[in-house]
């Protein structure tokens, strides 16, 4: 299976979870950099959102992983994101507050009091 087929399934399994307008932005775009593995990027419009392969040019926020099954666990709350950032799995360059709204933006099924965030 390519990484765009995973990408799709994955975004099957995260549709159903995702919190519009929790980012407080109309367009924002994750781009997600991984030691070995591809990289691929999150861009969110609106109400919707798509996983591209690849490299976005003009990326919001770039998040170094250290595999896919981390950012997956990262992004459906497995993975708790303090201990990935203090174990060197999970690190951020840009705006720091989107990293963290981006571990809440799918965990619909666990209550989350958000507060709004002004940056």
């Amino acid at each position: 299976m390519g990484l765009t087929d995973v990408l799709q399934r994955q975004k099957n399994a995260f549709k159903a979870h995702f919190q519009p307008g929790f980012l407080q932005r109309d367009t924002c775009v994750f781009q997600f950099r991984f030691e070995a593995d591809e990289p691929f990027y999150l861009d969110i419009v609106g109400d919707d959102f798509e996983f591209h392969a690849g490299v976005h040019i003009n990326a919001t926020i770039t998040l170094d992983i250290s595999d896919h099954e981390t950012c997956w666990g990262l992004l459906d709350g497995r993975i708790d994101g303090m201990k990935a950032f203090m174990e060197g799995d999970f690190r951020a360059d840009g705006n720091i507050v989107l990293s963290q709204l981006l571990l809440y933006l799918f965990k619909s099924n666990n209550p989350t009091i958000a507060y709004e965030v002004q940056y």
